[in-house]
């Protein structure tokens, strides 16, 4: 018979715990702790009674952990003795690692929360990207985050002027008086770019001049117009939703959000809630994780391990991390507002091309990357072999999904609403890698891909302009990512290019249906000062010469008859829609051979269709031209102008009966995209 322990927020650790509740006389009864059961567990195996199937039955509750729960090796199930830790079935379990906080209520405005003890955590969750003298925890309210005081309460400020290369700034918009220790704060900036953020200390403020100056060098050389704001002091307290952190008095002082009759106070403390490491036949289900400073769940090293029905939410940093191991399962549960990363993972061998076997399935993934809002996906894979299918990931500041490595799966996802606060920014990216090949991406709806980047600027006018949608990619393999199968996924509104190959080769985007006002698919040779040598060196570090690569991917073997060209690339099958009245979809620059595009289907439903293109080598490049001109360089064959008669509806594409898309050999679209509800 299996075994069972019990554990319940009102039981005792000095109890058996085989006992689902006290018995009359409170003699016996559930554990009190995971540390007791997992104590049990340790128990029962030394005593060589571990014949059998474990649970361990949390009842419903909040519990609030002391530390994170480790497991190792010792801790480990048997292929036929699997270790289970569920939330009894109906139970509301939550594993905390947060701290209940008092707050009373000041003034009209201002509450007050002393605290008896500061939360555990000492660092920061990135310290690449975050440095200052900020706290190292968050505040929540009823759930809901709270902001850190700062100026401006919403949106962003602007740089005036570098003062120099990465430290010193004018700013556009007049500064607020800021009072306090000017060296607590903290500017959020995006120094020269739309793609990189990060987290500076100041070291001055300049009131008369209007200037900042950081202590810390920004990654990207500061450039006028672009955006941060500046955080962490008591004058900046003025707005709903917003708290300041008094070390000196141990006191958090809020002004909380509106309309909220009743209020719970939680701060982040513990950096880590559930920590498997070496660990194998184990699975966690119908369990919470909440309120953790850094990374919720890691498993490293860890076999055969299954997380299923959980919910992964209010995390400072990354949701989930799988490390290395082999065939562990994220199923059926929920990731959501998260700092950084969703769910990062990674495993395999990439010399020999072993999969890894993890398996990311049917998850709704949102509003993570809420700290660090680039590259800070919903799923980050590294590695070979991870598969991601039937998935819904929406509402992210950057990307989706992030792909290194190769033979990954991404398949019959919805993605929507990403790249909101960033430009040149793919839902579905990758990049600079020759050698990552054999990565399927199929079979998913990607719709609604926004972007935002600055349009313009003019110091004299104290003038930055913004704009979204700006600059964003539905499927974007950058820098001449190869190798990849773009098949049968359905793109509406997928950015400013619906598919981008960034000077990529041997790349096959096929029978995917594309609408989009703005590019179908843009394939370029890179611009003249791009530097491929980083291609060259990241291939050379990797094993394409070996027997099982260059069985495995025998163009990446062959010799490149120019490594500035996207050569090898087909573009075949495809249905694409503009509805852009001026009709131009399409952009390729590409050589005369070595490349196919054909049998697509092509439809303008207001104007013409027109395409740029540069033919590489001659000196045809040219902008704006119509479609009979692009086909009369002889490059695109068997493809065709035409209505297309299709609509989407539900992630399902229906055609009408005579429907001209069998003309090019386009194969029906599964039914099933998305979550499996």
């Amino acid at each position: 018979m299996a075994t069972d322990y019990y554990v319940n927020p009102k039981g005792n650790d000095s109890w058996s715990g085989t006992l689902k509740k006290p018995n009359v006389k409170l003699t016996d009864g559930p554990f009190k702790t995971l540390e007791r059961a997992k104590l049990a567990i340790r128990t029962l195996k030394k005593s060589k009674a571990f014949k059998n199937k474990v649970t361990v039955n949390l009842a419903s509750g909040v519990y609030y952990l002391n530390q994170p729960l480790n497991l190792n090796l010792i801790d480990s199930g048997l292929p036929d003795r699997e270790i289970l830790w569920q939330g009894e079935p109906g139970a509301q379990v939550t594993l905390s690692a947060g701290m209940p906080v008092t707050c009373k209520k000041r003034d009209a405005t201002f509450w007050d929360c002393p605290l008896l003890k500061l939360p555990a955590s000492t660092a920061y969750f990135d310290t690449s990207r975050i440095k200052g003298n900020t706290p190292k925890f968050e505040l929540f309210v009823n759930d809901q985050k709270l902001e850190l005081a700062r100026w401006p309460d919403k949106d962003w400020a602007h740089i005036k002027s570098p003062l120099d290369q990465k430290t010193q700034f004018s700013v556009m918009e007049t500064l607020p008086t800021l009072t306090g220790d000017i060296k607590a704060a903290q500017v959020h900036i995006f120094a020269g770019n739309d793609w990189y953020d990060q987290y500076i200390g100041v070291d001055s403020v300049n009131q008369l001049s209007n200037a900042i100056k950081l202590p810390d060098l920004t990654t990207y050389p500061l450039i006028s117009g672009r955006r941060f704001y500046i955080q962490n002091l008591p004058s900046l307290l003025n707005a709903p939703g917003e708290w300041l952190f008094d070390a000196a008095a141990k006191k958090i002082s809020v002004i909380p959000p509106a309309d909220m009759a009743s209020m719970e106070f939680m701060l982040t403390s513990l950096p880590n809630i559930l920590f498997i490491d070496g660990a194998s036949y184990l699975t966690f289900k119908n369990i919470s994780f909440k309120y953790s400073t850094g990374t919720a769940i890691t498993l490293k090293n860890s076999k055969n391990v299954a997380l299923d029905r959980v919910e992964v939410s209010n995390i400072g940093g990354k949701g989930i991390e799988i490390q290395k191991g082999q065939n562990v399962i994220l199923s059926n549960s929920s990731i959501h507002h998260t700092g950084a990363q969703g769910v990062v993972v990674s495993g395999g061998d990439r010399n020999t091309l072993q999969a890894s076997g993890h398996v990311i399935h049917n998850n709704h993934i949102h509003h993570m990357s809420t700290t660090i809002l680039t590259y800070t996906p919903g799923i980050d894979i590294n590695g070979v072999g991870v598969t991601v299918t039937h998935n819904l990931l929406e509402y992210g500041a950057g990307t989706a999904i992030l792909i290194k490595g190769n033979e990954h799966l991404i398949e019959k996802n919805e993605i929507h609403h990403f790249c909101m606060q960033a430009s040149d920014c793919g839902a579905i990216y990758s990049g600079r890698d020759w050698a990552a090949r054999g990565n399927v991406i199929r079979y998913n709806s990607i719709h609604d891909i926004i972007g935002y980047g600055m349009k313009s600027v003019d110091v004299a006018k104290n003038q930055a302009v913004y704009q979204s949608p700006d600059g964003a990619r539905g499927v974007y393999l950058d820098d001449g990512a190869s190798g990849f199968e773009v098949n049968g996924n359905i793109l509406e509104n997928a950015g400013l290019m619906s598919i981008q190959v960034g000077g990529g080769r041997d790349n096959k985007i096929v029978n995917n249906y594309i609408k989009t006002n703005e590019y179908a698919i843009w394939l370029d040779a890179r611009s003249a000062d791009y530097d491929w040598n980083q291609n060259q060196k990241i291939l050379e570090a990797s094993p394409y010469k070996s027997p099982v690569w260059a069985q495995k991917y025998p163009d990446l073997a062959s010799p490149m008859h120019n490594k500035k060209w996207p050569e090898g690339n087909r573009i075949e099958h495809n249905v694409i829609v503009t509805t852009n009245p001026v009709g131009l979809f399409l952009r390729y620059h590409v050589p005369v051979d070595s490349i196919i595009i054909a049998n697509n289907l092509v439809w303008s439903t207001i104007g013409k269709p027109r395409v740029n293109f540069e033919i590489l080598g001659s000196n045809k490049n040219i902008v704006g031209n119509s479609w009979v001109q692009w086909a009369e360089q002889k490059i695109e064959r068997g493809s065709i102008v035409a209505d297309p008669c299709v609509s989407i509806n539900d992630k399902k594409m229906t055609t009408c009966p005579d429907s001209p898309i069998k003309d090019i050999g386009f194969k029906p679209l599964p039914i099933d995209i998305g979550l499996i509800r």
